[in-house]
């Protein structure tokens, strides 16, 4: 660790799901939606938590319990509300050691071992809460057990699974929350099934807030992440998934309790993910289905308040009748819960007032930590997943502006046109570029794993348009008569990519690819640069041919088969030999080769080929223009064209790369211009990706990038496959099935 020289300490910074400018202000108020839910659904169940469903419709009406009742007039916190306010409270003491170099889950150990043990213990350690808490949580349930928990025994109170509130802040990757929940849980005792049911929901509750949309929270649990959790996860996941077979609008109790009583955090969550799947956008409905059946209402009810609160508009869609029902001690939650994103933030406080109120409880530096952006060179392994990621990031910004002009671009976008993500259902959304690059990647893994089976078998050509088929089968084509040749071995495609229903949305897909597939679907044979089917040039043929580059150590082997896979589709030499050089470059970058020099390689190789004259008079032209720095879209579109064939594409994604300093910068102005937007963009991304690596690639333009997960996930598939020790285990013949 370093100093910086004025008394500061330099170290990494941590990113949080509140962190960051563009989006902060939108997901503070998801977080806190997430808790008010929390607040609402837990004091709801309790009105009826001991009751069975029939007493509850005799007591309420076939609806039943609907509203909150006056609170009780002791201020003694539920079990729920004690592990909630102490988790918001560890929360922000943890970050508080981050930043300040100390040990983060002592940290946590202490201050759950802080309110476990009484206030005459240490309390100016308390803070502006020993005040507050004490009084509220003595002989709490909630405290028994946590305090079992850290003093080694093992713990299964449902309620513990309210720590995944503010856990599922601890970062925008949810792998790492998925690792800190884990440690969490070691903290408070907790094993088995339990981790996995907390480390479902944190995920869920991450998701959720960073894109407003709960089905993108379920989605990364039960499809992305699913291999991810704790041992003891194949209930947790089947419940899940029996959840959503089972919403509807209609649901009833007794359908609602085949999930389970909600007794253990496994069912409880399982219900509440019914719950909320069945109500749709209805805060209301949701914690009211969520509650009425005969089992642990409290629970449920404040998981399903959770994610509802935690979606959409956040604390803005909770009707403002629930909140004069709420006790003080709920209101004292909230509060403290209102103090987590101002810890949470990039710069957080640290003025003397907010150190009293949050003080330490372990040892620390004595110096305050600068974040600085200091870390590990960048590796291959990172520069390819940043080449994948940063090209579907490319994507999704030009999709949401493909087939504007700039002017139109302005006037919807503001004078810079496009700054960041335009989110769609709460995701940025991907085009059939991005699908078409995931399908080519599947195709060169499984044609690896085939040349592993037969060595001879050095053309992955065959493989990729298999794969190509799959892709064309998503598009609204029926298998029989897309699959063509390989339909008739297959009753149904085969493979792990072809199983995410996300891909099988139509998101404006070329009219030249999707001829030429349904071309080889009815003749069975292959296009070739030799064998034209069309003299099409567009750019579908580049935006999908960076995975390419991991096909061989040889750059004219890499530039040979990107040829051949892009030649599949488009038969004009513009339309392969730029998905050649693309390749090349992406393959060069990733072995560290200086950017200039990379596409000086790939332009040696371009001239091997025959009519390549056309695409070398356009790559110099996008080298010469880059000399010149960014220049507004008008002149690039005098000097590069739009995009909408192969060589301009290529063009304006690498001279935005070569202008700029930054990915951001040249993400920017490789899609704000009259053109092909998404496809530019894509190019950009993949070269800028592979340069700079996925560190490169906005945090919050990763969070919001629509099949993000899936993208990581096949690229880190295609690094393991193509690495010197390649999975050989039956599940990874399955995944990727070779011919």
């Amino acid at each position: 660790m370093g100093s910086a020289g004025d008394g500061t300490v330099n170290e990494p910074v941590r990113r949080t799901v509140l962190g960051g400018e563009e989006l902060a202000s939108e997901r503070v108020q998801r977080f806190l939606g997430s808790v008010t839910g929390a607040l609402i659904g837990d004091a709801l169940g309790h009105r009826v938590v001991s009751l069975p469903w029939p007493e509850i419709r005799e007591r309420f009406g076939e609806s039943g319990v609907t509203s909150l009742g006056p609170h009780s007039g002791g201020e003694r916190m539920s079990d729920g509300l004690v592990v909630l306010a102490l988790s918001l409270d560890g929360r922000i003491r943890l970050d508080r050691a981050l930043l300040r170099a100390a040990d983060a889950t002592a940290e946590l150990r202490a201050t759950y071992e802080l309110w476990t043990s009484g206030a005459a213990q240490a309390p100016h350690r308390f803070g502006w809460l020993g005040l507050h808490l004490p009084q509220r949580i003595a002989g709490s349930r909630a405290v028994e057990a946590v305090a079992a928990g850290i003093s080694g025994r093992h713990t299964t109170l449902p309620e513990l699974l309210y720590t995944a509130i503010p856990a599922g802040l601890w970062s925008p990757s949810s792998r790492d929350v998925i690792a800190h929940v884990e440690q969490v849980c070691g903290v408070l005792g907790m094993s088995g099934e339990s981790v996995a049911a907390v480390q479902a929901l944190a995920v869920v509750l991450q998701q959720t807030v960073m894109t407003k949309n709960y089905v993108r929270g379920f989605g990364q649990v039960i499809e992305v992440e699913a291999d991810r959790f704790g041992p003891r996860r194949d209930r947790v996941l089947h419940l899940l998934r029996t959840a959503e077979s089972s919403a509807r609008p209609d649901i009833t109790p007794e359908q609602l309790e085949a999930l389970g009583d909600g007794f253990d955090p496994a069912s409880a969550l399982a219900i509440a993910a019914c719950a909320v799947q069945s109500a749709g956008t209805d805060f209301d409905e949701a914690v009211r289905i969520a509650v009425n059946h005969s089992g642990n209402s409290v629970v449920t009810g404040a998981l399903a308040g959770a994610i509802m609160g935690a979606s959409f508009d956040g604390i803005e869609i909770i009707p403002s009748h629930w909140a004069e029902g709420l006790s003080k001690s709920a209101k004292l939650v909230f509060r403290l819960a209102q103090d987590v994103p101002e810890q949470l933030k990039d710069f957080p406080r640290d003025d003397d007032e907010w150190k009293q109120r949050y003080p330490p409880m372990s040892g620390s530096s004595s110096k305050p930590v600068r974040p600085t952006t200091a870390e590990k060179p960048l590796d291959a392994h990172e520069r390819f997943l940043g080449s994948m990621i940063g090209g579907a990031v490319g994507d999704a910004l030009g999709f949401a502006v493909e087939f504007h002009d700039i002017e139109m671009i302005r006037r919807h976008h503001g004078p810079d046109g496009v700054t960041g993500p335009v989110l769609r259902d709460g995701v940025a959304q991907i085009s059939d570029d991005t699908q078409m690059m995931l399908f080519t990647l599947e195709g060169l893994i499984r044609a690896h794993v085939a040349r592993r089976m037969q060595p001879t078998d050095n053309d992955p050509v065959p493989e990729v348009q298999h794969a190509y088929q799959r892709w064309f089968h998503t598009q609204g084509q029926d298998w029989a008569r897309a699959g063509g040749p390989y339909a008739q071995h297959l009753q149904r495609p085969d493979g792990w990519l072809i199983t995410h229903p996300q891909l099988f949305a139509t998101r404006a897909p070329g009219n030249t690819c999707m001829s030429a597939l349904a071309h080889f679907a009815r003749t069975g044979v292959s296009a070739t640069p030799h064998n034209r089917i069309n003299d099409s040039k567009g750019c579908g043929g580049v935006m999908r041919a960076a995975p390419v580059a991991v096909w061989s150590n040889d750059p004219a082997e890499v530039f040979y088969a990107a040829v051949g896979t892009a030649a599949l589709t488009h038969s004009h030499p513009s339309g392969y030999l730029s998905a050649g050089v693309l390749a090349v470059i992406v393959h060069q970058l990733i072995r560290e080769v200086p950017l200039r020099e990379s596409v000086r390689l790939a332009r040696e190789l371009l001239t091997r080929w025959r009519e390549h004259e056309e695409q070398l008079r356009v790559l110099d032209k996008a080298v010469a223009l880059a000399e010149r720095g960014p220049v507004p879209p008008e002149e690039i579109a005098r000097e590069l064209g739009g995009g909408w064939v192969g060589e301009e594409a290529l063009a304006i994604g690498l001279y935005a790369v070569l202008a700029t300093e930054d990915l951001r910068g040249a993400l920017l102005l490789s899609v704000n211009h009259s053109g092909d937007s998404d496809s530019t963009g894509i190019v950009c991304g993949n070269i800028g990706g592979a340069l700079h690596g996925t560190r490169a690639v906005p945090a919050e333009w990763q969070e919001t990038l629509e099949l993000r997960g899936l993208v990581e996930t096949v690229a880190k598939d295609a690094l393991a496959e193509f690495s010197p020790g390649p999975p050989t285990d039956p599940g990874w013949a399955q995944r990727y099935p070779a011919w």
